[in-house]
C-alpha cells in the first residue's frame, strides 16, 4: 500500500492514543522501512501494523528523517 497522504487513516485508525505524533506511517513494510534499519537508538517501532516513533528513546538526529522515501517524518 502506498501513502497518498490523504490523512484518512489518521482519522480513521483505531490507534486513538499513539505516544509518536511525529509519525505514523503505514507506507513501508516494516522488515524494509529504511527509518527503522537507521534509527541508532532503537526509537522506531511498529505498533498495529504502523511505523511510530517512540519519543522517548529519540534523541532527534535525524538520520530517519533524510532515509525516509516519503519525508513522512517530521522531527
Amino acid at each position: 500500500m502506498n501513502c497518498l497522504n490523504c490523512t484518512t487513516c489518521e482519522s480513521d485508525c483505531q490507534l486513538k492514543e499513539v505516544d509518536t505524533p511525529s509519525l505514523f506511517c503505514m507506507n513501508c513494510q516494516p522488515s524494509e522501512a529504511p527509518c527503522l534499519k537507521i534509527c541508532p537508538n532503537n526509537a522506531i517501532e511498529v505498533l498495529g501494523g504502523a511505523i511510530t516513533i517512540n519519543e522517548k528513546k529519540c534523541d532527534r538526529c535525524k538520520e530517519c528523517v533524510e532515509v525516509c522515501p516519503i519525508r513522512a517524518i517530521h522531527i
